[in-house]
């Protein structure tokens, strides 16, 4: 597939992410949930006009089904890694990215474990609403394998978000945007839950 074009728009990415497959079991444990197509191309389409997607090389902390990780591949990223410590998870980022006819690397790995030096790093973290700062390892190591970060937050945790990243880098820019959650818990009652949430743009310091 030819990943980056000329004509490229914000809305042909939402559509090209939004026929990814989706897992349809997820575990709260961990705070999974499908990251929706609106989302993932706000933060793609800022890191990509920021200059730190095509050619560059590129890490997904917490891939899930692989939207960002392919993604940034599909917008010409040179090389593009995916890790999640859900092996179902990796699996599944796998058959997308070959369906779309893209070389990603999914590794399944823990946070704590994952090394390199990379470009750009992108993730949809925990959101530390089960367990409280989940997010907080996501972001360190951001920081520690990373020169530009992008990273999808409660918006609840705003505040001390914004003082957490300021601490190791300059913030460029926050999106506040609503993800869309289908019905995926037992506690859910509603067809499709918003949560209010923002997007952080990072340089390292």
């Amino acid at each position: 597939m030819e990943t980056h074009r000329d004509n490229i728009t914000k809305k042909k990415l939402e559509i090209f992410l939004q026929s990814l497959s989706k897992y349809e079991s997820y575990d709260i444990s961990l705070e999974q949930y499908p990251t929706d197509s609106i989302t993932a191309s706000t933060l793609l389409w800022n890191a990509f006009f920021d200059g730190n997607i095509f050619e560059k090389n590129v890490m997904d902390l917490g891939t899930g089904n692989g939207i960002l990780a392919i993604g940034a591949k599909y917008l010409g990223a040179s090389a593009v890694t995916g890790i999640d410590k859900d092996q179902k998870m990796i699996d599944l980022a796998k058959e997308n990215a070959t369906k779309k006819g893209l070389n990603v690397n999914f590794v399944n790995v823990d946070i704590q474990d994952v090394a390199g030096k990379y470009d750009t790093v992108i993730m949809n973290a925990p959101f530390g609403s089960v367990v409280k700062h989940s997010d907080l390892p996501f972001i360190d190591t951001a920081f520690m394998i990373g020169n530009n970060i992008y990273g999808i937050h409660n918006y609840k945790s705003l505040d001390f978000l914004k003082e957490y990243y300021s601490k190791r880098g300059e913030i460029k820019r926050i999106d506040l945007v609503e993800i869309n959650i289908p019905m995926i818990y037992p506690h859910h009652k509603k067809k499709y839950y918003g949560i209010k949430s923002a997007v952080f743009s990072v340089v390292n310091k």
